[in-house]
């Protein structure tokens, strides 16, 4: 009978122990994983200054931040389910994906129109866009809405040899644009 209480007084002890750790567990941060794309544009500096800042900590959550190069790696981090969240991806790049039956859903937004614009240097030859022709075109990656925009303004403007380049992150392009 004093063997089967002390199996009896382990097993409770065994039990709160279990439900102690499980509490504690519990109790720990929960981890978003966030694909941010083009890290070092302030539009999609959010997540990483409100990580460095606290603010996600104080509010339960520890951010697993990936950098891409840009919308399109976001995108695929994001329908692959690498990631939980994707920040960065432009409208015409996430909207053309979700048309195409990927299988994302749009929960927010940061701003209310592209910021994205393209220049030469002040010296270039190229005085509008009609001039282009010919003209490598830079832009983020693959998929990107950059690329899109590319896409359409060589479309519109009939640049038959306009050549397109994926170029890396907007401040890596902008930061190697010819001077």
């Amino acid at each position: 009978m004093m063997l089967h209480l002390r199996r009896l007084r382990n097993a409770a002890a065994l039990g709160l122990g279990v439900l102690a750790a499980s509490t504690i567990t519990a109790a720990a941060d929960d981890t978003l994983k966030i694909a941010v794309g083009q890290r070092g544009s302030w539009d999609t500096s959010v997540s990483e200054l409100g990580q460095k800042a606290g603010i996600f900590k104080k509010h339960g959550l520890e951010l697993d931040l990936l950098f891409t190069q840009g919308a399109g790696e976001t995108q695929q981090a994001t329908i692959s389910g690498s990631v939980d969240v994707g920040i960065g991806g432009g409208v015409m790049g996430v909207l053309g994906a979700f048309e195409k039956g990927a299988p994302i859903r749009v929960i927010g937004t940061e701003i209310n129109s592209a910021g994205d614009y393209w220049y030469v240097p002040a010296a270039s030859p190229i005085k509008s866009i009609r001039d282009a022709n010919g003209a490598t075109m830079a832009f983020s990656t693959v998929g990107s809405s950059t690329q899109a925009i590319v896409l359409a303004i060589i479309k519109e403007y009939g640049l038959s040899t306009a050549k397109p380049v994926a170029t890396s992150t907007t401040p890596i392009t902008a930061a190697s644009a010819p001077r």
